[in-house]
Order: C-alpha cells, then structure tokens, then sequence
C-alpha cells in the first residue's frame, strides 16, 4: 500500500472524527465511527460485495458478463494448467488450445494473468515458439492466465466511479516520442515524463538522437506505472459516451466504487478491457499532483458511504 494512499485515508480519517487502525503490516485499515465498524484491504473498499469484487477483477468473468448484458468488451478467454483436470478446464488446459488460438486471431494475441493488474507479465506475443516459454512462466505464480486478441488501440481510458457516479475521467497517453534531430531519446522521455524515467533510461541506447519526425516506442502499454501519462479528455462527445458505458458496468456488475478501462481502437470502437474493484490513484497523483485535493474528495466520498452503510 502506497504512502500517499495511506496519508489520504489518515487525513480523512482526523478530519472527520473517525477512528482507525492499520492492520496486517498496513495492507488492511479499520475504520470506526458511530459504533459502526468499516474495512479498507489493499485499495478495495467494503462498498463492494466480494462476489462483485471477484467478477470484476477476473478478466475472463468480467468479459462474460459484459458479453451477456451486450457491453462492448474485448475478447478474453480463460486457459488452465495442463496439470488441472478439472471438468471446467477441460478444453482450455493445453498450450495447444493457446498456440491454436493464436493462428485464429492473425498469429497475434495478448497473454496474460487473469487477475493481474498494473501490466505486470503481460505479453504481446507474434511468434507461437514463445508461448510455450511464457505459459510456463506465468503458471508458476497464477491459477488462470487469459488470452485476448490483440487490438489495435488508439487511446486508453480509466473511469473512476462511485455509487453510479463518474468521480474521475482521465486518457492515457504512451510513452511514445518523435525526434527533432537534436535531442536524444533519453531526453525526449524525460520531457514527455520526468517522474517516471528520472532513474530508468541508464541503458546507452538512449543516448541515440533520433531522426526529425523518427519515432520511439518505450512501451506498448497504457499503465502509468509503466510510464504513460495521464490527461484530461477534453472532447464532450467522447466524455459522455466513455461514462455511459461506465455506468453500465457498474449497473450490470453492481459495482460500487472501481474503476473501468475502455480502449479506443483504431476504428473508433470503445470497447471495455478490464475493470478494477480496488481503486488505486497514486500514479495519477503522482503525475498530477496539482489533484490531490480531488482525489482527496473521491477517497472522502468512498469513507463516507462505507460508514452510512
């Protein structure tokens, strides 16, 4: 748990008369006010029932759902060890249940855990040699891992919402920079995101200048923890139907406070691609620290209905 998260909920906490403990090396924080007794684990929130908060965090579950209630949603589907026998996993436990899949979707596909966050061990996989290795790997540590086609996406969006509500609406922005013929790549980063590659750009590959209008990719991920950045969506249009499709998540999935990531694709469909029942905003805080007040409030809310419950 992050030290900005818990400064928040302190502050929170003395302001409004509101006893508190942190508990099990800080992960979970009890709350008490009025005779009523309240839970915070890691960033999700006792708002949600643990059942919602399961469905929302597994990519599999969460794309079925959707896909029933008829929300755009990008494809996942679920792939079991090959040592699990279970009736359910027969069918998807083999790698080459993946490696066919992979030929379906264009010999392009995302690999993935199925409750992994913050795009941590996620693949962007164009060569079926590498599947085996990589299911290997990620099975050491996970019960599922989840499959997707790969999307060609133009943006990525994270709606932070509460009691049906939209708290907070922001784009991600890769880190991705064009050269001006003067300045070096580690240079451009810097500009583009100072606080994350502050200490991250030592390789001497950086010290390339890049080309007038050449192009660098750092990452392929939209994650602020992995050097994207975070902006305001400006375009109404867009806003009012990122928030819709929002809203109905959270009405279908009875989410209470989460978050939503919704990826443009580069034809212009908005399409669900995960939803998170913790609500972690320290990287966006981070980069804009000028919100922290607003991110206060949001926090503030959320303490607010755990204790009206």
């Amino acid at each position: 748990m992050a030290e900005i998260f818990k400064k928040i909920i302190e502050d929170i906490c003395r302001e409004n008369g509101i006893k508190y403990n942190f508990l099990s090396k800080d992960w979970v924080i009890m709350l008490e006010k009025n005779g009523k007794k309240r839970f915070i684990s890691g960033y999700k929130f006792d708002l949600n029932s643990h059942g919602i908060g399961l469905i929302a965090d597994d990519k599999y579950a969460l794309y079925d759902v959707l896909k029933v209630k008829k929300i755009p949603v990008i494809e996942h589907k679920i792939v079991y060890n090959k040592t699990n026998n279970s009736d359910y996993a027969i069918g998807c436990n083999t790698y080459e249940y993946v490696k066919d899949y992979f030929t379906q979707n264009n010999n392009h596909i995302v690999i993935k855990p199925n409750n992994g966050t913050c795009g941590r061990n996620v693949f962007n996989v164009t060569d079926i040699n590498e599947i085996d290795t990589i299911l290997d790997k990620l099975f050491k540590t996970n019960y599922s891992i989840s499959i997707c086609p790969f999307y060609e996406i133009k943006n990525e969006y994270r709606v932070i919402m509460l009691n049906g509500e939209k708290k907070l609406l922001y784009a991600k922005y890769l880190p991705i920079v064009i050269g001006n013929g003067k300045k070096t790549i580690r240079q451009l980063l810097l500009e583009f995101n100072p606080i994350y590659f502050k200490d991250k750009l030592k390789d001497s590959k950086y010290d390339k200048i890049l080309n007038d209008k050449e192009k660098f990719e750092y990452n392929w991920k939209f994650n602020l923890s992995q050097g994207s950045i975070a902006k305001m969506v400006e375009n109404k249009s867009l806003e009012e139907k990122l928030i819709q499709i929002a809203k109905d998540v959270c009405n279908n999935i009875n989410l209470r406070f989460g978050s939503i990531d919704i990826v443009e694709t580069i034809n212009g469909k908005l399409l669900v691609l995960e939803a998170n029942s913790g609500v972690m905003i320290d990287n966006y805080i981070k980069l804009n620290p000028n919100e922290y007040n607003l991110v206060k409030e949001i926090y503030k809310e959320a303490v607010e209905s755990l204790l009206e419950n």
